[in-house]
């Protein structure tokens, strides 16, 4: 307890000069699930490790723990190493009988309990250079895929191999390289007609073109739209614009017609100290997830998140606890 209150007290006095907040959301990971990750934050504090602590509540009805978590594990420059979470597979129940005796009469009901059957499906970061150069998944069974990624001179991702592998090692915590099948390679070409304007041409493992993609930035250098199109079907387009405050995305918008006319949005508000503070998810224009965000006033780090769901009426209630080199502080 004592470790931990030293713990407490360092991070409240560096607090001023590292308000921040944990979660930074950016124009490539705006659309995405997984959470991004200010790395400059993580580096700064120590954090080593982060972990969701979820239960789930349906409206009118009392909160559901399945013991669910997600974890993010981080090097010492604050880049995600390992991403891993539970899901669920299974579910039995069970109906237990309970026996109550009132007076010479016994009267059995029963009581619903629910075990639930989980997998770990995870994701394994390796960078060179302090750029992603591999992103490995595993099903948490005996499925692995592989997504090499080679880079110019400037940064720009140039080439994506994605292959199928396989672990030779009987321990699944460690990864022993078998056998890969070359699923698909893709190539990029980059095109800068101007500091604000760039293309991307996409290749196929024929080495043919099937896409462009034309990337527009301010003046601050903020990506604010990108326009893409397909070769073989010119009709097809796929659009992204982004809004900002200064270096803040206020917001994120989608729009594709490969199926049928598909609309996204993703609104982010921020508080007076400008950190996040509301998030709103919208789909085809109708509201599909509101979360709001709260922060610890001492030490500016994010204590836990709620994500309301209006159309299920439901929500999903994620508390964080931190791991900095061996010792946890869990944000209750």
């Amino acid at each position: 307890m004592k470790i931990k209150f030293i713990v407490s007290v360092l991070i409240c006095f560096v607090a001023n000069d590292l308000i921040s907040q944990v979660l930074l959301p950016t124009y490539k990971t705006a659309f995405e699930k997984q959470h991004q990750f200010n790395s400059e934050v993580i580096k700064k504090r120590g954090i080593k490790k982060i972990t969701f602590e979820i239960v789930d509540k349906k409206d009118f009805e009392t909160v559901v723990d399945k013991n669910l978590i997600e974890t993010y594990e981080f090097d010492t420059n604050g880049s995600l190493l390992r991403y891993y979470y539970t899901t669920i597979v299974k579910s039995i129940e069970r109906n237990i009988p309970l026996v109550t005796q009132k007076g010479r009469k016994k009267q059995i009901s029963f009581r619903t309990y629910i075990d639930y059957i989980y997998d770990t499906i995870s994701t394994t970061y390796i960078y060179k250079n302090n750029l992603l150069a591999l992103k490995r998944y595993h099903d948490g069974l005996n499925y692995y895929e592989s997504r090499y990624f080679q880079y110019d001179d400037k940064a720009n991702m140039i080439k994506e191999m994605r292959f199928k592998e396989t672990n030779n090692s009987t321990d699944k915590q460690l990864f022993i390289l078998g056998n890969q099948v070359l699923l698909s390679t893709d190539s990029m070409q980059f095109f800068n007609y101007s500091q604000k304007q760039t293309k991307c041409v996409y290749f196929n493992s024929e080495k043919r073109p099937y896409k462009e993609n034309f990337i527009y930035k301010d003046s601050l250098g903020n990506i604010i739209k990108i326009y893409e199109n397909y070769v073989a079907a010119s009709w097809i387009v796929q659009e992204q614009k982004f809004s900002y405050t200064g270096n803040r995305l206020i917001s994120a918008e989608y729009f594709g017609n490969a199926n049928t006319n598909f609309k996204r949005k993703v609104e982010f508000e921020y508080d007076a100290l400008n950190e996040l503070f509301t998030e709103k998810q919208f789909k085809n224009d109708v509201l599909i997830k509101e979360i709001s965000y709260v922060s610890d006033k001492n030490n500016g780090l994010l204590n836990s998140f709620v994500e309301r769901d209006p159309i299920n009426k439901s929500m999903r209630i994620v508390k964080l606890k931190y791991d900095f080199g061996g010792l946890s502080i869990n944000k209750d």
